[in-house]
């Protein structure tokens, strides 16, 4: 059996042996530093925790040494044997054990035979300088020098020689959120919690229907995943609980927006909202040192930066010791290219760029959520095309009940995230989280005020909307195998560490 054949065979070890390991370190953060107090019971929080940790742990080994294999085989052994220790003490062993197989089978079936973006060139040597290099040894490079935290992982939960793994850590993040996704529409709804259950079925729309290749996961859709949990919690807190966050809870929020950020840095828009929730606590209730701890675990990431490009975060200008010029003329190029010149030659001051955009960029973001927006405003014909006295007391409705003060807060900070995306990156995938939520929070009102007057014909509507979904999720994901296989000889695409070049049709 050669390499290529035994990479594949071996491939879905990786994805068990990764989702045990990830979940085992999370669960033994969750049990002692950084205790779960978000009584939601998301997978993904646990998960993520096991991320955060060994990131922070292996920034600072990477200062010594690369992320060789045997560092790699060290911390996945180490999270197996915790998430053996901790899964002797779990009382509902059947439940962990469906979560284990739900997973394992949808991230197989979800990343087997996947494509490949633009970026993964790039996005494929920064994982090889850290497997083969120390910090100091990675020298800047314009793109190399991005540095997003999710590639760190990567390295860390990949082999050089079985290429395939590769392709784990995002299909189990993608899998972990939708097992997150269905339990949590269904218990809210349950108990009641209208807004997390709106927020959750929409989500889950959204993947099903729109994310639902692995193709198009590059670094953006992790960011877009850690971000939807900030507002998942915020949601069910402000909107369904109607308490106020405490500051065990902005704690989590906090280190969700840091991690968010630093997986992808067009994601710290998302930060204007966390400066909300710390404004809303009472200032004589508020801990001083728990910015001090919050701060503590991007600090290696920051020392990572400044050593492979001079730069607190690359390639902010202001940020940079040196490169200034070249950080500059990189986010000249990333603004340029955002704003829909592929040539990067545009003048990107004033609103001249307009035209340009829509010519490049309009189609590609109307086609991807025009889909998504028709989906949510077909119920709407159920109740406003039945009696025109309904528009009137839809407006009332949502007046007096559902737009509280911090429904327009919150609404008013994602609008203010989609105009600050479109002046300055206006590229579909930079704008992914802030596009969703906006259209999500604009619909919720709506279909809050359906599910009142005719709750029935909404729930059959969602099952049938979720059912179509499943069925296209299903259908995408096996038809990729024959666009892979008529562009490429093997899978995955890389042969003695050099990516394949793909035939086009």
């Amino acid at each position: 059996m050669n390499l290529i054949s035994f990479n594949l065979l071996i491939y879905p070890t990786f994805i068990f042996i990764f989702l045990i390991s990830i979940i085992g370190h999370g669960k033994l953060i969750n049990s002692s530093i950084l205790k779960d107090q978000i009584d939601l019971n998301l997978k993904n929080l646990i998960f993520i925790k096991g991320l955060i940790f060994i990131g922070f742990i292996c920034i600072l080994i990477n200062i010594f040494i690369p992320i060789s294999d045997l560092i790699s085989i060290f911390i996945i052994t180490i999270g197996i044997i915790l998430y053996l220790f901790f899964f002797i003490k779990i009382k509902n062993k059947k439940k962990e054990t469906f979560f284990l197989i739900f997973v394992f089978l949808l991230s197989f079936f979800f990343s087997l035979y996947a494509g490949i973006n633009d970026d993964f060139q790039y996005h494929y040597e920064t994982i090889k300088n850290f497997k083969n290099k120390n910090i100091f040894q990675i020298t800047h490079q314009r793109m190399i020098s991005y540095n997003s935290h999710w590639l760190f992982l990567n390295s860390i939960f990949s082999f050089s020689k079985y290429t395939s793994s590769l392709f784990v850590l995002t299909s189990l993040f993608f899998a972990i959120t939708i097992y997150d996704l269905i339990n949590l529409t269904k218990s809210s709804f349950e108990n009641n919690n209208r807004y997390l259950c709106l927020l959750s079925l929409f989500s889950l729309i959204f993947f099903l229907g729109i994310l639902n290749k692995l193709k198009d996961f590059g670094t953006d859709i992790p960011g877009v995943i850690i971000s939807l949990y900030i507002i998942l919690i915020i949601f069910y807190y402000y909107f369904d609980k109607k308490i106020l966050i405490s500051q065990k809870i902005i704690k989590t929020i906090s280190i969700l927006c840091i991690f968010a950020f630093i997986v992808k840095i067009t994601n710290g828009l998302i930060l204007i909202l966390l400066i909300y929730l710390f404004f809303k606590l009472k200032i004589n209730k508020i801990n001083y040192w728990m910015p001090l701890t919050i701060i503590i675990f991007p600090i290696p990431w920051f020392i990572q930066n400044i050593i492979i490009s001079n730069c607190l975060i690359w390639p902010i200008s202001i940020t940079c010791f040196s490169n200034i010029e070249l950080a500059i003329e990189e986010t000249y190029l990333i603004e340029s290219f955002a704003k829909g010149d592929i040539a990067t030659s545009i003048d990107v001051g004033g609103l001249g760029w307009i035209k340009t955009w829509v010519y490049n960029h309009f189609n590609k973001i109307f086609e991807t959520y025009f889909g998504f927006i028709i989906v949510l405003i077909i119920p709407l014909g159920f109740i406003f095309f039945q009696k025109k006295s309904d528009v009137k007391n839809f407006f009332n409705f949502v007046k007096n009940k559902y737009l509280n003060f911090d429904y327009k807060i919150i609404f008013f900070i994602i609008i203010l995230c989609n105009l600050m995306w479109f002046l300055f990156a206006p590229a579909y995938r930079f704008g992914i989280f802030y596009n969703f939520l906006f259209i999500t929070m604009s619909f919720i009102p709506l279909w809050l005020f359906i599910e009142q007057k005719n709750s029935a014909v909404l729930i059959r509507y969602s099952k049938i909307i979720l059912a179509l979904l499943t069925i296209y999720f299903i259908f995408e994901n096996i038809i990729k195998i024959d666009w892979y296989l008529k562009r490429y000889d093997t899978w995955p695409p890389i042969k003695n560490e050099k990516i394949l070049e793909r035939i086009n049709f």
